[in-house]
């Protein structure tokens, strides 16, 4: 029997291959290439004992795709399916054109809201990355054989190909009837009852100053407004695994588990009975693919998606939100969805909220108008731009000095090996002369 190839890059891909290998690919052979990053590497040795996939292996992100290509094509040549996530991973990609080319269908599986629109958000991704180009260069949409959603009916585009439904449902269903499931899925992301959430709302927190499209002091400005109005009430708050902002007032991941997938608590608590905790009631983020996936997991309440408002002060537009917003009150009546375009409609959503809810929010902490830093839309914004530019020009000098001083060194080196056999030729000259 031919073999499943999964290629993981992060804790949410783990969650989906794990998913997957114990449902849709129950008895096949599975061998999962885990990408080295800081935050897959915790979960290696878990991986490899858990006896789930045949085989485990690192794949080194220091390391060119290149040295790869002769494991590449051992595993391509007795895989029958190649499952990958995005196209940030450049030895992935490269996995990918070589499975293509050997006629191994290829699925884009689900990653959040990019595998909604992919090439909306693969066009964007490309052109606002400054190196974006060259490190999605193997990835082609023509390789594409099937994408697989946990809601295909939210996919915003023409496919090009077919599109399955994952299902999460028989996944949770084996986990509460096989014991041994539900627990190699508790020890792969190390999972306990003790982590059951008890919060009113949670806030996901993004990394946009990371990706230079928002200044770094205007999204702890953001934050900060968030968490004050939501002080009067337990507000979890849910780090990004990829970044934090050193100038957030408030500590982040205030909960027990925060630093898990977010997704794998949510599926906890509807496993293990005893680690279902309070859901929320409310969930905030500027776009975070975690509201969506959030909603997929059946979670109901209010979710405010704060994309607009951010975009008063941020160099990024995203319709493709919106649209997943439209699609998601079609799907999911009975959940609410706000997307406020400035303080004062956020202002009237939450004040609904605290209506229905019963909770006394502090609206009071949100901005007015007079009080919004002019500086932060428009010319701040240009300086941003202008440190990053900067920022980027600065490390092209370092690498290049970088370069000048191996070279130099190679050459002193070189220097060093000629003088000393110059002298060991002088010394030789002078005994033969003696003699």
């Amino acid at each position: 029997m031919r073999s499943v190839l999964f290629a993981c890059g992060t804790e949410y891909h783990l969650l989906m291959t794990l998913i997957l290998s114990t449902t849709a690919y129950a008895g096949r052979p599975k061998t999962l290439l885990l990408y080295d990053t800081p935050r897959t590497r915790p979960y290696l040795e878990r991986a490899r004992a858990l006896g789930v996939w045949d085989e485990v292996i690192l794949i080194e992100s220091a390391a060119p795709a290149e040295a790869y290509e002769a494991l590449f094509a051992e595993h391509l040549g007795r895989a029958d399916v190649l499952h990958t996530f995005t196209w940030g991973f450049p030895h992935f990609n490269t996995l990918m054109a070589r499975g293509h080319a050997v006629g191994v269908p290829v699925i884009l599986t689900d990653e959040g809201l990019l595998t909604y629109s992919p090439r909306r958000r693969f066009a964007d991704w490309v052109a606002r990355k400054h190196d974006g180009a060259f490190l999605a260069r193997d990835f082609a949409f023509e390789a594409v054989s099937e994408i697989w959603l946990l809601e295909p009916a939210l996919l915003l585009e023409p496919p090009g190909c077919p599109v399955r439904k994952i299902d999460l449902g028989a996944f949770v269903a084996a986990c509460r009837t096989e014991a041994g499931l539900a627990e190699r899925f508790r020890r792969l992301f190390n999972l306990s009852p003790a982590m059951a959430l008890k919060a009113e709302a949670v806030l996901f927190r993004q990394y946009f100053p990371l990706l230079e499209v928002l200044p770094p002091e205007v999204d702890a400005w953001l934050d900060g407004a968030v968490c004050a109005a939501f002080r009067p009430v337990r507000l979890a708050i849910k780090n990004h695994p990829a970044w934090v902002n050193p100038r957030l007032s408030e500590v982040g991941n205030n909960f027990a588990g925060a630093d898990r997938p977010w997704e794998a608590l949510l599926l906890l608590g509807q496993i293990t009975p005893e680690a279902a905790g309070s859901p929320p009631r409310a969930y905030i983020s500027l776009a975070s693919s975690a509201m969506l996936k959030t909603a997929l997991l059946g979670m109901e309440g209010t979710y405010f998606f704060l994309h607009r408002l951010m975009a008063r002060y941020a160099d990024w537009q995203d319709t493709t939100v919106d649209d997943l917003i439209e699609r998601l009150r079609l799907i999911f009546p009975q959940m609410r969805f706000s997307a406020p375009a400035d303080w004062d409609e956020l202002r009237a959503d939450l004040a609904d909220l605290g209506r229905r809810e019963g909770w006394a929010l502090d609206l009071d902490a949100l901005p007015t108008a007079a009080d919004e830093p002019v500086l932060w839309r428009g010319i701040g914004l240009t300086y941003w731009r202008e440190h990053c530019e900067q920022a980027r020009r600065l490390q092209a000098l370092e690498q290049e000095v970088r370069h000048l001083r191996l070279q130099v060194e190679q050459k002193e080196a070189v220097l060093r090996e000629v003088i000393r056999l110059m002298n060991l030729t002088a010394d030789i000259l002078r005994k033969e002369v003696g003699e």
